[in-house]
């Protein structure tokens, strides 16, 4: 496996939150593949991966923490799930190529 880029990352079945900067500055990385089940995308998490390309984040997350996935500077489309009642601030910040969000979460109510 040496010099082995790492292009898509499919998350483990079972996972339930992606840990704050686990996976920040994976620079190659262009696709990853989030479950259902997880619910919390952690501060961070996907920070500087500056090849993703797209995201589809499932029904089963109600949060994304703050600077998720800021500085994903290719990151063209994200589909957000209706399960999502918290969008922590810059969470999608620098993210300079996005040109479609489709948003399925439910309205909340003051």
């Amino acid at each position: 496996m040496d010099n082995e880029v790492t292009t898509e990352l499919v998350i483990p079945e079972g996972t339930t939150v992606i840990e704050g900067s686990a996976y920040r500055y994976w620079k190659d990385l262009e696709i990853v593949v989030i479950p259902e089940g997880v619910t919390r995308i952690g501060s961070s998490a996907f920070e500087g991966c500056t090849g993703l390309i797209s995201v589809v984040i499932p029904n089963s997350v109600t949060s994304i923490d703050a600077s998720a996935f800021k500085d994903c500077s290719a990151l063209t489309s994200i589909t957000i799930g209706e399960g999502v009642t918290k969008i922590d601030y810059s969470a999608f910040y620098n993210c300079t190529a996005l040109e479609e969000i489709r948003f399925n979460a439910v309205a909340m109510e003051d």
